[in-house]
């Protein structure tokens, strides 16, 4: 889970998949991703497999729940869970990120 505000949205051909590169606000339950406490405004790649989902805009700040893929990257599939994030949300998202994880590693 990440919060942060999109810096460029690169969809490419329909062959190949996209790239979205995103500025950090905040990093909760990073899991795989090696990325532990990055600086506010450190940026992330992430990788779009699909061309036309998530909708992210340029620009907006969003809630961020994707996967790690098999390279140890951030991937946003169309079916991850992308909202607008909100100032407000800080406090629920800082209560998740102290919740012990109860999965598999």
């Amino acid at each position: 889970v990440l919060t942060g505000t999109v810096k460029s949205v690169s969809r490419g051909p329909p062959q190949e998949q996209g790239w979205a590169v995103v500025s950090i606000l905040g990093l909760y339950k990073s899991g795989g991703l090696g990325v532990p406490h990055p600086p506010k405004g450190a940026t992330l790649r992430l990788q779009l497999p699909c061309r036309l989902c998530p909708g992210l805009k340029k620009g907006s700040s969003y809630i961020l729940m994707g996967q790690v893929g098999a390279d140890g990257g951030a991937v946003l599939p169309p079916e991850a869970f992308v909202v607008p994030y909100r100032p407000q949300q800080q406090q629920v998202l800082g209560n998740l990120s102290k919740r012990p994880c109860r999965g598999n590693p």
